[in-house]
């Protein structure tokens, strides 16, 4: 009995031990799965991604970072780190990453904070928050008092405050983003960096007064952004010149920040009656749609927000219903300077979550993009020199034959005269790589209509393909499923565009 009690509490512990070593996250892979392709393997913001993203990622390497709530000058704490992680930055091409596990995050911290080094006069390679900590104790985050209600007096003065402060220099008299010194304004890299425009912007480390208060309180490193001290503003002065900036905003962008994301699952509902594939079916009216926030890769004047997302399945198709604010429907680019709205799905094939641009080698991903281009073509519009110039004359080319048109006759899927259906359904496994299935493969249908300032998309496939490259859709198996949209207005294209972080969808029973 006495060895029992003694070996047993032993023997569990070692289990335990084994275990969590075991399931301890590995932050350099997960670096390499989800980071590196922006930031770069070595964290000096040189990925791959990096050269269609902007602003640009940020170098690790420089011991700068834009949010935290220590002091000027100080380094970030690890709460600081984890929570950029965690909620992204937003109006940025720096998403969140809830769909990882907190475990997961902090380790993808710790990385990050390994990646912070940089080389002394001696040539030695010396760690950022190493030479801090020895040092002595890190100084503790900025103290933000209690916010005070906003009245007119504390706007009054937050007005006073940002004019005597010269914030107008660069964010204009209206908060507006223009003002005389934003097209000279760098980061210390040498990139342009337009100021934020309170009017219409996304607060990149969060919206909220404390969030604000921090960043009016600590500068944003690597930007011309300065601190405000208490020598120069006192906390009074700080919450005045919050409320007044968040009293600039547009009341479109405020009810953004007040809509939450969801909890990362897309969820399918199974319905008894013919399944829905029209986008003005009232099937979708009585069904709740999952807010999937958007992310632009280009600083863009107005970026779209989110997309509404429904989705239901019957016993052999799944449709999807994609809805999202656009003022001015874009169909075919005729003209150079024309470019079309777009949506699209992307379809993690292995089950792993990849890298969200594409995939990797490791991880192909199955990507569905409806184009309103194409929805004119399907429909019989056919918009072209003639219909934009209306009296010009235009040769015409016989409409058969390869000798006029031999893309066509290649089989290349864009240079289709007629087609079948809207969406293109195409494969990627990394940049560079994406690739059209040949036109017996196309086998995703969709609508969309354009009505009263938004776009409604329904893009319908069985659930089950016998193509290999196609996603499976089986009931009770999540999928990774991520999003992206063009606004052809704002000349999106490739690249240029809104995206989702990952989500997952799953067929409900």
């Amino acid at each position: 009995m006495a060895r029992s009690k003694i070996v047993a509490p032993v023997a569990a512990l070692v289990v335990s031990t084994c275990l969590t070593l075991a399931a301890a996250p590995d932050g350099k892979q997960l670096f390499e799965t989800h980071c590196a392709s922006c930031h770069g393997k070595t964290g000096e913001g040189n990925g791959p991604a990096a050269v269609w993203l902007y602003p640009k990622p940020r170098n690790f390497a420089s011991g700068l970072f834009k949010i935290k709530s220590t002091p000027a000058g100080a380094l970030p704490t690890d709460d600081d780190l984890l929570r950029t992680v965690t909620r992204g930055m937003p109006g940025s091409s720096m998403p969140d990453f809830t769909y990882l596990t907190e475990a997961e995050r902090r380790a993808a911290v710790q990385y990050v904070k390994a990646l912070s080094v940089y080389t002394d006069e001696r040539g030695k390679r010396v760690n950022f928050f190493e030479e801090a900590g020895a040092k002595g104790p890190p100084p503790a985050p900025i103290s933000v008092p209690t916010e005070p209600p906003v009245t007119l007096q504390t706007l009054t003065q937050g007005k006073q405050t940002y004019t005597k402060l010269q914030c107008f220099l660069c964010h204009g008299v209206t908060g507006e983003g223009t003002g005389p010194s934003a097209p000279t304004l760098k980061d210390v890299w040498g990139f342009s960096l337009s100021p934020r425009d309170f009017n219409n912007g996304a607060f990149r480390g969060g919206h909220t007064g404390r969030d604000l208060y921090l960043r009016v309180a600590t500068g944003l490193a690597g930007t011309p952004m300065p601190s405000f001290g208490d020598d120069l503003v006192s906390p009074q002065q700080r919450w005045s010149v919050v409320h007044y900036i968040q009293s600039l905003r547009r009341k479109s962008v405020e009810i953004n920040d007040i809509l939450q994301p969801a909890d990362g699952f897309i969820r399918a509902q199974r319905v008894s009656r013919k399944l829905p594939t029209h986008p003005a079916d009232a099937l979708w009216d009585r069904m709740d749609p999952t807010r999937v926030p958007l992310n632009p890769l280009w600083a863009e004047p107005d970026p779209i927000p989110a997309v509404a997302v429904r989705a239901v399945y019957d016993g052999s198709r799944i449709a999807f219903l994609l809805q999202w604010h656009d003022a001015i429907a874009n169909g075919a680019p005729v003209r150079v300077q024309d470019f079309q709205d777009a949506v699209a799905m992307q379809f993690a094939l292995k089950g792993a979550i990849p890298f969200l641009g594409m995939g990797d080698a490791d991880n192909p991903v199955n990507l569905w993009q409806w184009k309103a281009g194409w929805q004119q073509e399907v429909e019989g519009e056919r918009p072209d020199v003639s219909t934009i110039y209306a009296s010009m004359h235009v040769d015409r080319y016989p409409e058969t034959g390869a000798l006029f048109r031999t893309a066509e006759a290649a089989g290349n899927l864009l240079a289709f005269s007629r087609r079948r259906s809207p969406v293109e359904d195409a494969n990627a496994h990394g940049f560079g790589t994406l690739e059209s299935q040949p036109a017996k493969g196309q086998n995703v249908m969709g609508k969309g209509i354009w009505r009263d300032g938004y776009w409604s998309v329904v893009l319908v496939r069985t659930l089950k393909s016998a193509d290999a490259q196609d996603a499976q859709f089986i009931k009770g198996t999540p999928i990774p499923v991520a999003f992206a949209v063009w606004n052809g207005e704002q000349r999106d294209r490739n690249g240029r565009k809104v995206v989702s972080n990952w989500y997952r969808l799953i067929l409900e029973p």
